[in-house]
């Protein structure tokens, strides 16, 4: 049977891993995103200190944020675009006071996103997440979590800023591969782009004006577990994951709430992100491992 402290230490991970699970459903503010999975990997590491790196438009990891050590430190510490992965995890990308630290990549979709570097003062602090079968696999799960949070969050940050402009909107989202649109309170379309008029073999100006629910489901009406009336429900984002054969496919599915000037709800944006087959597979090996592991500890 597990031992009081590893019980605790159980439920603590647990904890963690379901507030990164709902993180891109509780914070739309870009930067407060930023800091709460600074925070996470530092509360979940027992790190004496967390910075977290994006990688930018250029193609270098870029310092974001930071927990435990001041920003105007580490400010302009870049990793260039040649670096290799295996190399941006063994070796520090800090030249600071700590003897121990660990990198942990962020990756979508087969894509770094960013990279998390924790630091301690005791050495070898982290030999047991890194060694460690399941204390890896738990690692692994809070990365893949907040991966995820991170680029909703960098989606919307960027949907802000250009919804209004027509042009831009086009040149900007027609060249991602999720499928995003903006829905109103009738659950019609009001903009898409062209990675959802590829995925349903239409014309975008068809897709426009239709309801989402017969673009997206082929249905007559809203599904009961819909995200859109979910948002227009509770006033907040909303994710689902949804596994539908008209979309032919398994896909990661958030809504979040736009308002007028008045703070009236009037639209939310509509963000499906594919899951690749063995993505799927892999977090499924992942859960399973872990419970495994927890009956083993308990018989």
């Amino acid at each position: 049977m597990l031992s009081v402290s590893d019980e605790k230490r159980l439920y603590y991970r647990i904890k963690i891993l379901s507030d990164a699970f709902m993180l891109s459903a509780k914070a739309l503010n870009y930067k407060a995103v930023l800091r709460t999975a600074t925070r996470q990997f530092q509360l979940f590491t027992g790190a004496d200190a967390s910075v977290l790196f994006l990688n930018t438009r250029d193609e270098t990891l870029s310092p974001v944020c930071s927990s435990g050590i001041p920003f105007s430190q580490i400010k302009e510490v870049i990793l260039p675009r040649s670096i290799r992965l295996k190399d941006i995890i063994t070796h520090p990308v800090l030249g600071l006071r700590y003897t121990s630290f660990m990198n942990t990549p962020l990756i979508y979709n087969r894509k770094l996103i960013g990279l998390s570097a924790v630091f301690s003062i005791v050495p070898e602090k982290f030999h047991l997440l890194e060694h460690d079968k399941y204390e890896n696999l738990f690692l692994t799960m809070l990365a893949t979590y907040l991966a995820v949070s991170i680029e909703n969050a960098t989606l919307m940050n960027s949907i802000g800023s250009l919804e209004n402009s027509k042009s831009e909107w086009e040149s900007t989202f027609d060249a991602i591969d999720d499928l995003i649109s903006i829905h109103d309170k009738d659950f019609t379309i009001l903009r898409a782009n062209k990675a959802v008029a590829k995925k349903f073999k239409m014309d975008i100006r068809k897709i426009v004006g239709e309801k989402c629910y017969k673009i997206f489901h082929g249905a007559e009406e809203p599904w009961k577990a819909c995200p859109h009336r979910r948002t227009m429900e509770t006033m907040s984002p909303c994710t689902v994951k949804i596994e539908d054969p008209h979309m032919c496919g398994v896909f990661h599915v958030t809504t979040f709430p736009k308002f007028d000037e008045r703070g009236k709800f009037v639209s939310s944006v509509h963000v499906a992100k594919e899951i690749p087959e063995q993505e799927t597979m892999s977090d499924q090996l992942i859960q399973q491992e872990v419970y495994s592991q927890f009956l083993q500890k308990n018989e």
